[in-house]
């Protein structure tokens, strides 16, 4: 993490998804133990949040993840893992949007349930399979038979 760790921002999609399954195991001998557990805190927040259907109990688990992060993220600053963008100084504060936006979590769970429901992963899903890989496969030469072609097997 030579630019910091919130360079991770950045990464979507795909390589997100890979680098939120190992990033503990990967940090977990290279920095101070409360980085790992601020991360580790991120992750379970983040999974917790996305399941599909939630409960009172689940609701706790969500909150203490996020308890966990705000306690041991002091330690990123300390160690100098919190740096701007242009900067590059080290900075000594959270204001972060996404971070921000955690806070508002629990309420909106609260109020429409599952928060998974607002995901665009599924119609995302559907428009890689259903329209980009067979376009890939394809010569762009009778695409649309081509395209039911690669559909229909």
């Amino acid at each position: 993490f030579n630019d910091g760790i919130l360079k991770l921002k950045q990464v979507t999609g795909r390589a997100q998804h890979d680098m939120q399954c190992y990033i503990v195991a990967l940090i977990a001998d290279a920095v101070l133990p409360g980085i790992v557990i601020a991360i580790h805190a991120l992750m379970d927040f983040r999974y917790l949040s996305q399941a599909t259907t939630i409960n009172e109990a689940h609701c706790q688990k969500i909150l203490d993840a996020l308890k966990e992060f705000h306690e041991h993220k002091q330690d990123i600053i300390a160690c100098g893992a919190h740096q701007g963008a242009q900067s590059k100084q080290v900075l000594n504060n959270w204001h972060i949007p996404k971070l921000e936006l955690m806070q508002s979590v629990m309420p909106s769970i609260h109020q429409v349930g599952s928060l998974l429901q607002w995901s665009a992963d599924t119609t995302e899903h559907g428009h890689i399979t259903l329209i980009k890989d067979p376009t890939d496969s394809s010569n762009n030469i009778n695409y649309d038979a081509q395209i039911c072609w690669f559909l229909d097997h």
